[in-house]
């Protein structure tokens, strides 16, 4: 387990997020030194300390210990018994008042360190209101320099689908065949070819690389074929205002490696209804989010009962922000059914449930259950939406 990832560990064992944290316990301090001196330094002090821990318990034991009185030549008096053990003591004392000056030091370097790491991130991502051929448009000219810099030789468009709740999910061609034109039209050679039969969500027999369709030649390696498919998300009841969510997946490793996000219509229109404005708002109390990116490799799954805006908006910020591993599998199965998803090698899982909030403004609590069990408190993530009011007139014109 990696250091950031233990220190993660230890802030869920500690309880609460919010209670303050005065020292890091000494078990984990070493974690938290970057400079191999000052470990090298803690462990030599660490000893010394124990040691002399351990010479005044020796001396304290033989001076509390009952003992016969004295009577045959060569034994011990009371008092020599007592000045022994003193001197014992006192040794001991000495040798941790040795260590304690680098102990002390290297506590508060430790505890700057882990409140260094474990402050508050805020991150915000302002979402222009733009038009519907136009947000397609620029999700796949950034899409495709993603495939491009990551080597990818086929590129699969899927599907589209429109998600008004967990159940309610609804497969969307026009969008689809919208997001293809799109696509071509930025790069007329950039997409394979659909099969007849349209796309399916397949995964062979003892195999974790899912099939698409019937003839899918399955990539032997990441970075060869990527499969592209689009969310939207409704946020007003007249459908003047939705998130369009694009996302670009790794077919071997099911990973997701590019994710674009724009507010528009709800589907194809030529005009925007009305004006609005809109922006994503991360508030990770502790960097649980960086912190979790640092402890190397690791990927988190998405409980079922998390709200579906908040887990698109989740994913996209692990992606964009926290550099986090993001499986596709579930989003692929709820887009083209088929045989049942993995969780794409997670080894925690996020929760994010709806608050209530002001105005149109969405709120969600974000948690994670951790690989020891524990649930850690995350932070928050708003979507603030708001209609903008045109600006009147001046009278007599």
């Amino acid at each position: 387990m990696g250091i950031f990832l233990a220190g993660l560990v230890f802030l869920a064992a500690s309880g609460d997020s919010a209670k303050s944290v005065d020292l890091v316990p000494d078990d984990a301090i070493p974690g938290y030194l970057v400079s191999a001196g000052d470990r090298a330094e803690w462990s030599s002090a660490k000893q010394q300390d124990d040691a002399g821990k351990k010479r005044i318990q020796t001396g304290t034991s033989i001076l509390n210990a009952p003992r016969a009185p004295s009577t045959g030549a060569g034994q011990e008096t009371p008092e020599q018994v007592k000045v022994r053990a003193q001197k014992i003591i006192k040794e001991g004392e000495e040798q941790s008042a040795r260590a304690l000056p680098s102990l002390e030091r290297l506590r508060k370097v430790a505890t700057a360190r882990y409140l260094e790491l474990t402050k508050t991130l805020n991150y915000e991502q302002q979402l222009p209101q733009t038009l519907w051929n136009v947000s397609l448009l620029q999700s796949a000219v950034r899409l495709q320099k993603v495939a491009r810099d990551g080597g990818f030789k086929s590129q699969h468009l899927v599907g589209a689908m429109t998600i008004l709740g967990s159940d309610k999910i609804y497969r969307t061609p026009v969008i689809a065949k919208a997001l293809r034109e799109a696509w071509i039209k930025a790069d007329p050679a950039a997409l394979a070819a659909a099969p007849a039969s349209g796309y399916v969500f397949k995964r062979p027999s003892g195999s974790l690389v899912p099939q698409f369709s019937a003839d899918w030649v399955a990539p032997k390696a990441a970075g060869q074929v990527a499969v592209i498919w689009a969310e939207v998300y409704p946020l007003t009841a007249d459908d003047a205002a939705g998130l369009l969510v694009v996302r670009l997946a790794d077919a071997f490793t099911m990973r997701v490696l590019g994710s674009e996000v724009y507010l528009t219509t709800m589907g194809p229109a030529e005009t925007l209804p009305k004006a609005y404005s809109a922006s994503i708002v991360l508030k990770d109390d502790k960097s649980f989010i960086p912190r979790l990116a640092s402890s190397g490799d690791f990927v988190l799954s998405y409980d079922r009962d998390s709200s579906p805006v908040g887990v698109a908006l989740l994913r996209h910020l692990c992606v964009r922000v926290g550099n986090l591993g993001v499986g596709s599998s579930q989003s692929l199965y709820d887009l083209l059914s088929g045989d049942m998803p993995t969780d794409d090698g997670a080894k925690a899982s996020w929760k994010i449930l709806a608050q209530p909030a002001a105005g149109m403004t969405k709120s969600f609590r974000i948690s994670s259950k951790m690989p020891d069990g524990r649930t850690v408190a995350v932070g928050e993530v708003l979507l603030k939406l708001e209609n903008l009011a045109p600006v009147a007139k001046p009278a007599g014109k």
